[in-house]
């Protein structure tokens, strides 16, 4: 049995929006605890431009894991009706393992009919 908690706040002014996360995770399964803690913040920048940056944090209560990092930043640009978008994001540790890191860049386009 896993016993997940979930809270989380967002809050806005003016064109920041801010937000963060927190996960935790019980386990009866000894050393198989994780806490997971999520921030975020974007602006608007105008009606068409908005930019965000976020990061969060994977921590294991099993010691032979390494806490896993990540973060990312994103723009989204609107001009009619299209929308251009990209993300370049970075994580560290992936599944709390010190040799697996990765990073990655997506790049989105968007046409309404």
């Amino acid at each position: 049995v896993i016993d997940n908690t979930v809270l989380y706040a967002k809050y806005a002014l003016d064109a920041f929006t801010i937000g963060v996360q927190d996960n935790e995770s019980d386990s009866e399964t000894a050393s198989a605890d994780t806490e997971f803690r999520g921030y975020g913040i974007s602006y608007a920048v105008s009606d068409e431009l908005s930019v965000s940056y976020g990061m969060a944090t994977v921590e294991y209560e099993n010691t032979s894991l390494e806490d896993q990092d990540s973060s990312a930043v994103s723009f989204s640009y609107t001009n009619g009706s299209m929308t251009i978008s990209a993300t370049h994001a970075d994580v560290d540790n992936i599944a709390g393992t010190s040799t697996s890191d990765n990073q990655g860049y997506e790049i989105n386009f968007k046409f309404a009919f």
